[in-house]
């Protein structure tokens, strides 16, 4: 794995860990843990998982294929993001939910890290197919 893959599997995989903790098992159970301990626990192992990678292994500068691999990235969940709005504004037209319920915080922090982890995933797979312009 290269360096760059290393950066970005730390942050996938807090992210997912964190969503499926928290959408999933904290749902149902009787203690529901905050949303803002959420975030600060995902964000406490990328911040531990980052200062691990840089301590092991050896720095790689990013090239072009790495550029071009997170452009490709952020244009998959840029386009994924425009089109949960579109779906968002249509919702709200057809009066199918209220705004209470789309704008709710556990709605937005559930799109907000679905498209991070569609992202850092996208570019996790990228790094291992041959990616061309």
């Amino acid at each position: 794995m290269s360096y760059q893959e290393k950066l970005i599997l730390g942050q996938f995989l807090p992210i997912v860990i964190g969503c499926a903790y928290y959408f999933g098992w904290v749902r149902v159970s009787d203690k529901p843990w905050s949303v803002v301990g959420n975030i600060l626990l995902i964000v406490v192992l990328q911040i531990v998982y980052l200062i691990a990678v840089a301590i092991f292994s050896k720095v790689e500068k990013s090239d072009e294929r790495d550029q071009l691999i997170e452009y490709k990235a952020f244009k998959v969940s840029y386009l994924t993001l425009m089109a949960v709005g579109g779906l968002w504004v249509w919702a709200l037209m057809s009066e199918m939910y209220t705004v209470k319920q789309l704008t709710s915080p556990g709605l937005i922090i559930a799109v907000w890290f679905g498209i991070e982890a569609l992202r850092t995933g996208t570019q996790l797979v990228l790094h291992r197919i041959d990616v061309t312009a």
